[in-house]
C-alpha cells in the first residue's frame, strides 16, 4: 500500500502554514519581507531543500525539483522521523517510491496515483513551506548585511499551541518558539531557523529543546532529477 508521507514527516521535522490564510501585518517590522519570501519560492522553477535537526546534527529531509516544460513536477525526496526512513521520486508522470526493500512505480490511472503542478501545488514547494503567523507574532528585529537581512520574529507559544494543535501533537506544547529568517539580496529566503522548547505534559516535568533548520539552495538551478539514494535500515 503507498504511504503518502509529506503531511506527517512535515509535522514532525519543521512547523509549516497554509498559504491563503495570512491577513496583513504590515505593521510589524519585516513582515513583508516574509510575505515576499513566501511568494518568490512558490515562483521558483527549481530548488534543493535540507532540513536538519540541528539539536542532533542529523538532516531529517531532503528534496529537489524541478517542474518541467508541462509545468508537472519532478521531484527527489528523503525524510526520516529517527525511526523510519522515507523515499520518494517522481518524474512528472511516474511516481514512485521505496517500500522496504524495492522501489514501486504507479501511473496515471493507477490507486493512489497523483502528480503536481505549478497550480495543484506539493505544500513542500508553496509559499506554506515558511513559517509566517503574523497573528501571533510578539516581538520583530530585523538586521541588514552584506548579503541581505536576517529577520527573527518571536511568536506567541500559547497562541501556537491552541492554532496549531493537530500539526505540534508529536512535539508536545510549546514553551517558546522563535523563527530566524535569513534572505538574499533579491529577497529570497536561503535559511529559516526554528528554535524553541517544548513540554509533553503541563508540569514541563520533561523539556526538549527544537532547533530546526531549512535550507534552500540551487534557485533555478536545478537541470535534472534522480532518485534519492536509498540506504537500507539494519
Amino acid at each position: 500500500m503507498k504511504k503518502r508521507i509529506f503531511a506527517a514527516a512535515l509535522s514532525l521535522m519543521l512547523l509549516i502554514t497554509c498559504t491563503a490564510c495570512q491577513k496583513s501585518y504590515s505593521h510589524i517590522e519585516g513582515y513583508d519581507d516574509i510575505v515576499n519570501a513566501r511568494k518568490l519560492y512558490a515562483s521558483l522553477n527549481s530548488a534543493s531543500l535540507t532540513v536538519t535537526d540541528a539539536e542532533k546534527g542529523v538532516i531529517t529531509q531532503e528534496m529537489s525539483f524541478l517542474y518541467d516544460i508541462q509545468d508537472r513536477l519532478a521531484y527527489s525526496y528523503f525524510g526520516t522521523d529517527g525511526k523510519t526512513s522515507y523515499y520518494e521520486y517522481h518524474n512528472g508522470y511516474e511516481y514512485s517510491y521505496f517500500d522496504k526493500t524495492e522501489w514501486k512505480t504507479l501511473v496515471e490511472g493507477d490507486e493512489n496515483y497523483l502528480f503536481y503542478t505549478r497550480i495543484a501545488k506539493m505544500s513542500m514547494v508553496d509559499e506554506g513551506m515558511i513559517f509566517l503567523k503574523g497573528e501571533s507574532i510578539t516581538d520583530s528585529k530585523v538586521t541588514n548585511t552584506d548579503k541581505g537581512k536576517v529577520i527573527e520574529f518571536t511568536y506567541d507559544h500559547n497562541a501556537l499551541n491552541s492554532s496549531m494543535k493537530n500539526q505540534l501533537g508529536l512535539v508536545g506544547n510549546l514553551i517558546s518558539f522563535k523563527v530566524i529568517y535569513t534572505l538574499d539580496s533579491e529577497g529570497y529566503l536561503t535559511k529559516m531557523e526554528q528554535t524553541g522548547k517544548a513540554s509533553q505534559d503541563d508540569k514541563q516535568s520533561i523539556v526538549t529543546n527544537i532547533n530546526y533548520v531549512l535550507e534552500i539552495k540551487n534557485m533555478n538551478d536545478v537541470s535534472e532529477i534522480e532518485k534519492p539514494e536509498v540506504i537500507l535500515e539494519s
